[in-house]
């Protein structure tokens, strides 16, 4: 700032003391200065750099302001062009992937060798997990344009439905699911349906990603803020891979052997980050996973 200051002072400097003089001259028709007149120098110096350090601070506010509302401008205009691929992506697959399916299933019902079978048993699996992809990538979409609808929610009917309906595939998977919660009140003001994805997406991660006799915890607590986990002891993620998993179709080369999409956790994110919280990963390799969603949201 000092540097900026002296780059102005002498130029302003000067430029006040030929005022100074000027004004002078009108009034008295002498060029020379008088002792009398060194406290006006002094005051013209301190006026200077008082004039130098005021500008320079508006300057660098307005520059900071702009350069805010630039970042801020391109992050929208990138957020809606992202949408728009999104749902140009959804409206271009739909048709021809129902054309698709409905051919398949139409070969199923004809005599087929077993060998026709298996291929047209590996197209339709390919090709309804085509469908969930883009399903999950509209809902992406969809979920950065659309308000929150925000309701009260009673969050441990929320987990314990979500949880029973997950329990069947767990058990039969030989996983052992439990959950727990320590809320200080019951009623929650939360969008039900995003929160309820959030953790059915969580819960799908951990058991996909765990093996027979795993452990799965599901874990709720809230006072001034609200905290959902899930937690595993499954085969973890290797620590280069953690900064990626939040990002959209990131798929891991060590788990391409594992059904899924890659949207799952970006959808997990996302829904945090709309409701104004945040998203965070713990994983150990061999030890297993916890994912947490911590939500600034107001008790009903």
């Amino acid at each position: 700032m000092w540097a900026q200051i002296k780059r102005y002072l002498l130029p302003l400097a000067l430029g006040l003391l030929g005022l100074l003089l000027l004004a002078r001259v009108l009034f008295t028709d002498t060029f020379i200065l008088v002792p009398e007149d060194v406290d006006v120098i002094l005051l013209v110096a301190l006026l200077s750099i008082a004039m130098v350090a005021a500008i320079h601070t508006i300057v660098r506010i307005s520059m900071n302001h702009l350069r805010q509302r630039s970042i801020q401008q391109v992050r929208r205009e990138t957020l809606a062009e992202h949408r728009r691929f999104l749902s140009r992506l959804d409206h271009e697959f739909k048709n021809p992937l129902t054309a698709l399916r409905a051919g398949l299933q139409t070969l199923e019902l004809t005599p087929l060798t077993p060998q026709q079978q298996h291929i047209v048993a590996v197209m339709a699996a390919e090709t309804l997990r085509l469908s969930r992809l883009i399903a999950d990538l509209r809902k992406l979409a969809e979920l950065e344009a659309q308000p929150l609808n925000l309701q009260p929610v009673s969050l441990p009917a929320l987990i314990t439905e979500t949880v029973q309906l997950e329990r069947e595939r767990f058990e039969a998977g030989q996983r052992f699911l439990t959950y727990e919660t320590d809320l200080a009140q019951e009623v929650w003001l939360v969008d039900e349906d995003l929160l309820a994805l959030a953790l059915h997406n969580l819960l799908d991660n951990a058991y996909k990603y765990t093996n027979a006799g795993d452990h799965i915890r599901v874990i709720a607590s809230g006072h001034q803020e609200l905290l959902i986990g899930v937690s595993d002891t499954g085969i973890g993620i290797p620590p280069a891979e953690l900064a990626h998993v939040w990002e959209e179709l990131y798929r891991s080369q060590q788990l391409e052997k594992i059904a899924g999409s890659g949207t799952g956790l970006a959808l997990v994110k996302a829904i945090a980050e709309r409701h104004g919280g945040e998203a965070t990963i713990e994983s150990t390799v061999g030890e297993g996973t916890t994912v947490l969603l911590r939500l600034p949201l107001f008790q009903s």
